[in-house]
């Protein structure tokens, strides 16, 4: 799920629709819609009794309370408003009304309503709940920015060294950051698009997608990519991948003998490119016995490998509705799902050094954060906190750092958190100093 079918599919909201799993017995049935005509008529007895007491707070808060219930967001973000139009200082009331404006993408109305909550009397209270909204928990500095969008950045594996893709004179290209003289080098001058680097383990080749051999005048999300190795020595490019489809996201595991990557070779279906399904397929780190290992039909993507050819791959899928993590043996074997939520996405796995965490982002809090945790799911902890879109994390090669991508600057900049500096609690200057700038970033 990376590049621009996929280089902003993990920065825009997942919407994939599935029809799949068990059927609703006539119980279930019957019981929601009991529910449904339940909260019916407790809408139409509130709409009565805010008719025969219109400056009743209660009866517009209920209201909305219900129109929530039923995802009825809209009638619910108008009857939020008309309370506070009545008492615009009822704080309570305008926190729900801001969590449900960000919830349905209206971030100037969300922000501006959690600033005039800071600004009140009522402040000092809500402060401990819309400062982690704004304020990341550990300290984040920009790594690499520009005036040009740069995504999908690696560490070399003695942590020297980053390298990821840039937007350069209409294309992306590939590029690597040396950390200490904080120099860059372009790394591919190819008219095409160049995307999804990463190292490999003994830092003698890099891994990355290519348009290049797709000759037809097409727009770019209908490019077909393949999958190519650079030597960093000789600059000699090869394509391992010679395959009519789209094959993206390559990562090799931690022995240097192999890559697992995602491809959508295995959909035969007529359907347009962008509906095409994907699956998880390992490969020799020189290209040979490619091997597919998904095979539901749904899109996975983002794996990463744990342990080599009988080590553990992690990957995320949209198998059951929305995008959960999953993990299975590198030989396709032993599926097993991680996250549970039907209602989020969470996308793009990375693992600690020891396998013993896991990062991933998420559209849990309203937009995409980072997040870390054990490697079975527990114990998730949110890392990052901001208005922006915060994606595709990976670990430093010690584990206390995470690289990620994100527009908190304007466009997508790389990042890192370090995990070993927390910041301190925040005051309500600092968090209306974060609104303001998040507004003015609209």
């Amino acid at each position: 799920m990376d590049s621009l079918k996929y280089v902003l599919v993990s920065l825009l909201f997942l919407i994939f629709i599935s029809c799949g799993g068990s059927s609703k017995t006539s119980t279930e049935t019957d019981s929601r819609s009991y529910d449904e005509a339940e909260s019916s008529l407790r809408i139409s007895e509130l709409k009565e009794n805010i008719e025969d007491e219109p400056n009743n707070l209660e009866w517009r808060f209920q209201l909305a309370r219900e129109y929530e219930a039923m995802d009825r967001n809209m009638e619910a973000l108008k009857t939020y408003e008309e309370v506070l139009t009545i008492d615009p200082n009822q704080a309570d009331i305008k926190y729900n009304y801001a969590v449900l404006a960000l919830r349905m993408g209206d971030k100037r109305k969300s922000f501006q309503a959690y600033k005039e909550i800071l600004l009140g009397s009522d402040g000092p209270q809500y402060l401990n709940r819309i400062a982690p909204k704004f304020l990341d928990s550990y300290e984040v500095k920009p790594i690499i920015s520009s005036p040009s969008p740069e995504a999908y950045a690696n560490y070399s594996n003695d942590g020297t060294k980053i390298i990821y893709q840039a937007y350069n004179n209409d294309n992306w290209d590939i590029f690597e950051y040396d950390i200490a003289s904080q120099t860059t080098k372009q790394l591919t001058f190819d008219p095409a698009h160049e995307e999804n680097p990463v190292y490999s383990p003994n830092m003698r080749t890099i891994a990355y997608t290519s348009t290049r051999d797709d000759h037809r005048n097409v727009d770019y999300n209908q490019k077909l990519r393949d999958i190519y190795i650079m030597d960093l020595a000789s600059q000699i490019e090869t394509n391992l991948t010679t395959n009519s489809s789209n094959d993206w996201k390559p990562r090799y595991d931690r022995t240097n003998n192999f890559i697992v990557f995602v491809s959508e070779r295995s959909d035969l279906r007529e359907v347009d490119l962008t509906e095409l399904y994907s699956h998880i397929y390992i490969m020799e780190g020189e290209g040979s016995f490619q091997l597919q290992l998904s095979k539901v039909d749904a899109n996975d993507g983002g794996p990463v490998l744990k342990g080599g050819e009988t080590g553990t791959i992690y990957f995320d899928s949209n198998r059951n509705g929305s995008f959960d993590i999953y993990h299975m043996k590198a030989d396709g074997s032993e599926l097993k799902q991680i996250t549970y939520d039907q209602e989020i996405n969470n996308v793009a796995p990375d693992l600690n050094p020891d396998g013993t965490k896991i990062a991933f982002f998420s559209d849990r809090d309203a937009n995409y954060e980072i997040y870390t945790m054990n490697e079975n799911g527990d114990n998730v902890q949110r890392i990052t906190s901001n208005p922006a879109d915060d994606v595709n994390p990976v670990f430093s090669p010690d584990g206390t750092k995470l690289l990620f991508h994100s527009d908190r600057m304007g466009n997508y900049d790389i990042f890192e958190a370090n995990l070993t500096r927390k910041n301190e609690a925040a005051t309500i200057s600092d968090v209306v100093a974060r609104i303001d700038a998040s507004i003015a970033a609209l």
